[in-house]
């Protein structure tokens, strides 16, 4: 597998696509069927989707609940996936880029294999998260930009993106970073979608003034939810955006 200018610049955007692009070039006959990928001991899992996109690759999407922590989820994929994936190079890659969300991903049989999992603050214990399965894509020809199509202020870094398809209706869920003030990010995505002549069905505060807010803007097929967090010197924009094909 040659890499291309366009393979360069993937590699820059996601430390996953890295990771599984060179387990793949190191040994280009590991293509072959799915790996298994076992979910938390003792949790409870149904399906999410098994034809959705994550971060632009085709992939099946399990929900899992556990009474583990975050900590014995992860220590779980740790030991399950020891084994390197090639000479010099680790089991599994590991970010915390995304918090709340805990991510740790394994790169197998030309499948990315990734955990998502945080805390469930609903019972003040255990955790949830995400297990998601991925063919990965042939990397010169894997032309996808996150985000593409949902207005961001300057510098925002997407982290993450999934879309899925339903009859009569597609959904997109990003997550965004940047570090402009909570407030600024409010009036910027309030006046985007107002000047579009969107209705405002949402503008509430959240857990207090400055630390979490919600938005919800409705058009005649489309509706948008977003919910702004403060987090530290940043801002965390969670947006899930739904087109109806039929009313």
């Amino acid at each position: 597998m040659m890499l291309t200018n366009r393979t360069y610049r993937l590699m820059n955007q996601s430390p996953w696509l890295t990771f599984a692009l060179i387990v793949i070039c190191l040994n280009p006959t590991i293509l072959s069927a799915a790996p298994d990928f076992p979910p938390p001991p003792q949790a409870s899992v149904e399906w999410v989707g098994q034809n959705m996109e994550i971060n632009g690759i085709p992939s099946a999407v399990r929900a899992f609940h556990s009474n583990k922590s975050i900590e014995d989820v992860v220590e779980f994929y740790r030991k399950e996936w020891r084994n390197p994936v090639g000479k010099d190079m680790p089991g599994y890659l590991e970010n915390i880029a995304a918090a709340p969300w805990y991510i740790i991903s394994r790169a197998e049989k030309g499948y990315l294999l990734t955990v998502q999992v945080q805390v469930n603050e609903r019972t003040g214990k255990g955790s949830w998260g995400y297990l998601s399965l991925g063919r990965l894509p042939d990397m010169d020809d894997f032309d996808f930009e996150r985000g593409k199509g949902i207005p961001k202020m300057r510098d925002s870094q997407v982290l993450n993106e999934s879309t899925s398809k339903d009859p009569g209706k597609k959904a997109k869920t990003l997550l965004i970073s940047n570090n402009h003030t909570i407030e600024n990010n409010i009036a910027f995505y309030r006046s985007h979608y107002e000047g579009l002549g969107w209705t405002n069905e949402t503008d509430t505060d959240l857990g207090g003034v400055g630390k979490m807010h919600s938005l919800v803007f409705k058009s005649k097929r489309n509706r948008i939810t977003m919910i702004f967090i403060k987090d530290n010197n940043d801002t965390r924009i969670v947006i899930n955006s739904v087109t109806n094909s039929i009313f």
